[in-house]
Order: C-alpha cells, then structure tokens, then sequence
C-alpha cells in the first residue's frame, strides 16, 4: 500500500507540478503563437470568425477638446470609422487629408469607375460615394454611445 501524504508534501508536489507546468508552457509558446498565426493568415479569419467580441470604440460624453492656441483644429482624439477587414491593424477616421492606402486600393478595385478629378487635377472617389460604399460593405466600426462612470 501506497504511503498516504501529508498535506505539506502535497502542496509541495502541487507547487512542483505547476512550476513544471509554466516551464513547459514558455517553452512552447512561441511556436504555438507562430502556428496560430500562419494558420490566420491562410486561411484569412476575423476576431468575428475566431469566436471573439468585435472591438468597440467607447464615446465618452465627458471628453472635451483641449484648448490652445491653434484656433480652429480640434485637439479631440481622432476616432477610427473603418477597419480594414484583411488587416485589423489599419483604421480610418475619414477626416481630412489623404486617405490611407489600403482605403485607395479598395476605391481603386472597386469604385474605379466612380473617381472624378478633384481641385489639383488627381483622379479621386468623392468621399459621400467611398464612405458610403464602405458602410454598405461592412468596414464600417459600429461605436456604441454610452456614458462611462465615473470612478470615486
């Protein structure tokens, strides 16, 4: 019959095993990271496809521009509106300047024949006709409107 253990050397052998535990996790979790990551890639999955929450931008009604001396440009934190569906990474709060590149290669594969010269001659997609293609085309970021609390 087997030596019946004390509590002491119980917890012990516990603590042994889940040090071990970690030692084997550090050990395999690069590679295992890797593999995640090339199986994403091939076969192109969302955080939506993965099981996980859409990420969602929080407006707080309590945050006001900061105040300087560049009248006229607001200080506000630019808000990301679209989200590029192969790269989660590339965002676009569809403000002024130039659109980032991943927003001129889908005007250009898929609203080439709706670009019109603007002031300085370039060919461009009115952005009421891009902005609305990317609503209808899910990049959109849906934001949900609620009030933080506040921590006391």
């Amino acid at each position: 019959m087997a030596k019946e253990l004390t509590l002491a050397e119980l917890q012990k052998q516990i603590a042994e095993l889940q040090a071990k535990e970690q030692e084997i996790i550090q050990a395999e979790k690069a590679t295992v990271v890797e593999e995640i990551k090339a199986k994403i890639s091939q076969y192109k999955l969302t955080f939506e496809d993965l099981g996980f929450e859409p990420v969602v931008i929080v407006k707080s009604t309590e945050e006001e521009p900061k105040k300087n001396s560049n009248k006229g440009k607001s200080q506000a934190p630019k808000v990301p509106l679209y989200r590029n569906k192969d790269n989660h990474a590339e965002t676009w709060h569809a403000g002024k300047g130039a659109s980032p590149k991943w927003i001129e290669n889908l005007a250009d594969k898929h609203l080439s024949d709706k670009k019109v010269a603007n002031d300085k001659g370039n060919m461009i997609v009115p952005r009421p006709i891009l902005t609305d293609w990317l609503d209808a085309n899910g990049y959109k970021i849906e934001v949900k409107e609620e009030v933080k609390e506040e921590v006391k």
